[in-house]
């Protein structure tokens, strides 16, 4: 007598990404450094304060971003090498003021010695700071807040730069490293001469309403400045 084994029929609606790979999602995974939790947050959910990080892709945005109004952003693509995140997953990220200043730094003093930042890991640790806001009658108390403190270590293991190439010369991968909600009241700098950046970030800190900002593509209108006077610290 002989059994049969059955076979399972093909089955696949989100598919799966290959071993000794990367996954970019459809839907960019949107990863908040909590300033005021000193966690790693995607939606509801905290992730830890320990990160180590291959960069894929970094560029500079102008705009407002949940409390934060008309501010300078740096927007990081990347895959979480270590801690709580989902490792494996290409990620988007930003920072300001505090922490870009500080990521600018540290990716300034690596070039300084020949080398490609993007080759080695970074590693963010949250910093407690002492401040004052504002709060919503006007009155101003201190507050707690954290900001990135950036570090820099040459890798070991080279595989997931060899998976991060293959990530980046896929067209299909790069049409999805877009942040639409992220960047929807954001101008991308990247592509800016330097003029049109300071006349940009000036006419919003003059708290003109008509200011426009022009993209490589043409004209772009921001959202009229808020009252810096309860603009977010972190």
């Amino acid at each position: 007598m002989t059994t049969k084994t059955q076979e399972r029929p093909t089955f696949s609606v989100f598919g799966a990404k290959p071993s000794n790979a990367l996954l970019v999602p459809e839907i960019p995974i949107a990863v908040r450094n909590n300033c005021q939790a000193g966690q790693w947050t995607i939606g509801d959910t905290d992730y830890g304060s320990k990160c180590s990080m291959t960069i894929l892709k970094f560029s500079k945005f102008f705009g407002s971003l949940g409390q934060t109004s008309h501010t300078l952003w740096g927007q990081l693509w990347f895959v979480a090498e270590s801690g709580e995140l989902p490792q494996g997953v290409v990620m988007v990220t930003y920072i300001k003021n505090r922490s870009l200043n500080d990521f600018n730094r540290l990716v300034a003093s690596v070039q300084s010695r020949g080398v490609e930042p993007a080759t080695g890991i970074f590693i963010p640790e949250f910093v407690k700071h002492s401040g004052q806001k504002p709060d919503d009658s006007g009155v101003v108390k201190p507050i707690n807040y954290y900001s990135l403190k950036w570090s820099w270590n040459e890798r070991k293991d080279w595989a997931v730069i060899d998976q991060a190439a293959a990530v980046l010369s896929d067209s299909s991968n790069q049409s999805r490293m877009i942040d639409l909600e992220g960047t929807r009241a954001m101008v991308c700098l990247d592509n800016l001469p330097a003029q049109q950046v300071a006349c940009l970030m000036a006419a919003h800190a003059g708290g003109e309403s008509d200011a426009m900002a022009l993209n490589s593509n043409g004209g772009m209108s921001l959202p009229p400045a808020e009252d810096k006077s309860t603009a977010d610290l972190f």
